[in-house]
């Protein structure tokens, strides 16, 4: 082995570089400028950068944008520590290719493989753009992989079974289901309630200035995040929110759980706070909590809007979503009044006819 023509110096990055260094040197003379066009490739002091690495630019990218650090999260549980440590210019496509099928292996729905792969190819993308046609080829989301699991809560008695139980085991906890499932709202946006928001002026109306969530393809998910819609409530829920929320200012969390802290405070994602108790309670009343969750009263609330024949902008409007992702996820439940009405331009005919007496009559043979 070749020993370094150093003379034992140390790199100073203008006389003497290491090799990092040097490589950036070089692509500066290839014409490619190693930090616009590769990012975060090379950290700012020189050692490689990791599939770890990028997915730490990821979740500090999210925090800078106000977004939920959580989906940075995502892939994390799915790597092993020998690709978390793997510098990100190493990765080729073909493993990338085998970890997203290997995936589908271990049992993840397609959806949820397409989740995982997509923070994955974002974050690659944040720490090396010059590879980014690797990062789309080695991580293409899986085709017929978009259809929604929207889990109905079919019957109305063991929605209300559902929160009647969750009061009993936790009184917060069975505030916060009452809203999600009164309102529709995702979980994440009912915690960022404050009591502000909770609107009573009109007895017999009251509602809640909703949080927006960050979705929606924004640029800016944390300026939406600070945007609110209404949300109609019941007198009954209303009632029990103002008693909850007496003493307090009205800047403070409109729910928190029983120690007082907001069910955010920490982690933006509320699941974490009561997915224990959530599934005794699903036990509890006889529901599968493998299959339901929090989302099951979102699901329901759209559906019940449609089935009611509520314009498909207005359950929108109501849901804090598209038209799109409506038509797109419900279209089974959007009432089809097509049929109904081509019916009426039917032309009436009449009966079929006996045919008309002949006047012929047959000879008989001799």
């Amino acid at each position: 082995m070749w020993s370094a023509d150093d003379a034992s110096l140390k790199a100073d990055g203008d006389k003497v570089l290491n090799f990092w260094q040097a490589r950036t040197e070089a692509l500066k003379l290839a014409g490619r400028k190693s930090r616009a066009d590769t990012a975060a490739a090379i950290s700012s002091d020189g050692a490689p950068v990791t599939l770890a690495d990028a997915m730490s630019i990821h979740e500090a990218d999210l925090l800078r944008r106000g977004s939920n650090v959580h989906n940075s999260r995502r892939a994390r549980p799915h790597l092993t520590e020998a690709q978390l440590s793997k510098p990100v210019e190493l990765i080729t496509e073909e493993e990338l290719v085998l970890w997203r099928d290997g995936l589908l292996k271990k049992g993840l729905a397609p959806s949820s493989v397409n989740r995982v792969i997509s923070t994955t190819r974002t974050a690659l993308t944040l720490a090396d753009k010059s590879r980014a046609h690797i990062w789309r080829s080695g991580l293409k989301a899986l085709p017929d992989a978009t259809e929604a699991n929207n889990v109905v809560i079919e019957d109305e008695a063991k929605a209300q079974q559902w929160v009647a139980e969750s009061y009993a085991q936790d009184h917060q906890l069975g505030l916060l289901t009452h809203v999600i499932a009164e309102s529709g709202a995702r979980p994440s946006q009912a915690v960022r309630l404050r009591i502000r928001d909770l609107i009573t002026r009109d007895p017999a109306a009251p509602r809640l200035m909703m949080p927006k969530s960050g979705k929606g393809g924004t640029r800016s998910p944390g300026n939406r995040r600070l945007e609110r819609y209404t949300v109609s409530i019941s007198p009954e829920l209303a009632k029990l929110l103002k008693t909850a929320a007496q003493g307090r200012p009205s800047n403070a969390p409109l729910l928190v759980r029983k120690n007082g802290r907001a069910w955010d405070d920490g982690n933006p994602n509320p699941y974490d706070r009561y997915k224990e108790a959530l599934k005794v309670i699903l036990q509890t009343i006889g529901l599968d909590p493998t299959i339901y969750g929090m989302y099951a009263f979102r699901h329901t609330s759209i559906t019940r809007m449609l089935l009611a024949g509520t314009p498909t902008s207005i359950v929108a409007k109501a849901h804090d979503t598209s038209e799109a992702e409506i038509r797109k996820h419900y279209a089974a439940s959007i009432l089809d009044f097509s049929d109904e009405i081509t019916r009426r331009t039917l032309p009436s005919f009449g009966p079929a006819l006996e045919p008309t007496a002949s006047n012929v009559v047959k000879l008989t043979k001799r």
